[in-house]
């Protein structure tokens, strides 16, 4: 064996694992990191390649890659830390350089700006979500695409399953039988508590999804995938009817500009639902008006004649927690929170009082292009098991929007365009 891999990596150890003493309980809570970066750097200038210092690590280059990446994150955080602590003591930028080694201030403002350090926390949080779903149902199916499901990048979720494997939490690997492919198999990766054999992921009653919690920006935090609406008072709705315009611009939505729980936020339109006194709901495309009646902030168009009662004019709610609209809103982005100091919800980041915005896009501007590309994919695997069970004898059917026929559906489908 390579002598500097006798005299250095004996004892390399791995975070959060190795040692007597408690994680993060010496005089430099994060010396393991440095020391661990410093004897593969020292490794590397001797010549070994990334695959020979992994294999003399007992790991995998993915696995060596994920660690030093961790290393990294915690270093940085130790710096952090340090630079906050010679702030509040009072000395300058310029001082806090010189104390610690770096050439200008600009790396002390860099390791000051909050938006770096949330980014270095994406790992533990989404470890920290991946946790609960294991505490709250179990094994939990980490395979592909679960990123994009969670709204993090594939390194950090590589990273979080590193560190909760570190923990104990075994990750096993398998082959599911496809039913319509005789011979043919589909691969999945499973995270599991403590203690689970590898056999009892084959039970995939048992395995299930990262759907219910979801990061808005890009892991720094987590929420809920789907909170059951807010509800509007129909005292701030007002209906134009058929013979007052509304056949012009019938199931539009018109929002009173800059009014917090009806904002859109980005968007200049968008394809939404609403909750009115908590029993129907109107349904159409929202845009934002300037001429808005006193006490207005909510205006339908309907085709309907006056004096239609306005609970025959809004929609009735499903009697169904998860989906009351009958139509499943928007994984990301289809719900929001604005900060309201009597809201019940807080801000994960920022730790403000928030409240659940009113409206829930089911799709916003931008989304009908990507549409034309993956309509089939995206009926089929955004709609309830239930539905896609209930639906499977149905025949398809040509499926329209305003840009003209963009694919075909199933007959149920055509309602949840």
């Amino acid at each position: 064996m390579n002598s500097i891999v006798e005299d250095i990596l004996m004892h390399y150890g791995m975070p959060r694992r190795s040692g007597r003493y408690p994680y993060g309980s010496g005089e430099n809570p994060y010396q393991h990191s440095g020391d661990f970066l410093s004897r593969v750097q020292e490794l590397k200038k001797s010549g070994m390649s990334e695959t020979d210092i992994a294999k003399n690590m007992g790991l995998t280059t993915t696995q060596l890659r994920t660690q030093m990446s961790l290393a990294k994150d915690e270093r940085r955080a130790l710096q952090v830390a340090t630079v906050k602590g010679l702030r509040e003591k009072g000395y300058s930028l310029n001082e806090i350089a010189d104390k610690m080694g770096f050439a200008n201030d600009s790396s002390v403002r860099s390791l000051l700006n909050e938006t770096s350090e949330n980014r270095m926390n994406q790992a533990k949080a989404t470890a920290d979500v991946l946790r609960k779903l294991i505490e709250e149902k179990g094994m939990i199916d980490v395979g592909t695409g679960v990123e994009r499901e969670l709204g993090v990048s594939k390194e950090k979720l590589n990273q979080a399953l590193y560190m909760l494997e570190l923990e104990g939490y075994p990750i096993y690997g398998g082959g599911v039988p496809q039913v319509t492919n005789p011979g043919k198999q589909t691969n999945i990766k499973v995270i599991c508590p403590p203690g689970t054999e590898h056999k009892d992921i084959y039970d995939f009653e048992n395995v299930h999804s990262v759907r219910d919690y979801i990061s808005y920006d890009n892991g720094e935090s987590f929420r809920k995938s789907f909170e059951y609406p807010a509800s509007m008072d129909s005292k701030r709705l007002q209906i134009r009817y058929a013979d007052q315009g509304g056949v012009d611009k019938d199931g539009v939505i018109e929002l009173r500009r800059g009014v917090k729980d009806l904002s859109l936020g980005d968007s200049h339109y968008a394809q939404v639902r609403i909750m009115v006194d908590g029993t129907h709901y109107l349904k159409g495309m929202a845009v934002y008006s300037d001429n808005m009646p006193d006490g207005v902030d909510v205006i339908f168009n309907t085709n309907k004649k006056s004096g239609t009662p306005t609970k025959d004019v809004l929609k009735k709610i499903k009697d169904d927690p998860d989906n009351p609209f009958g139509s499943l809103i928007k994984e990301h982005g289809g719900q929001s929170y604005y900060d309201d100091p009597k809201g019940k919800y807080t801000d994960p980041v920022t730790g403000k009082k928030q409240s659940l915005s009113l409206i829930n896009k089911r799709a916003e501007e931008g989304d009908w292009g990507e549409w034309s590309k993956t309509l089939p994919s995206q009926f089929l695997s955004k709609q309830s098991l239930t539905l896609i069970k209930k639906q499977l004898g149905s025949g398809f059917y040509k499926v329209k929007t305003g840009d003209g026929i963009i694919g075909y559906c199933m007959s149920e489908f055509i309602k949840l365009c």
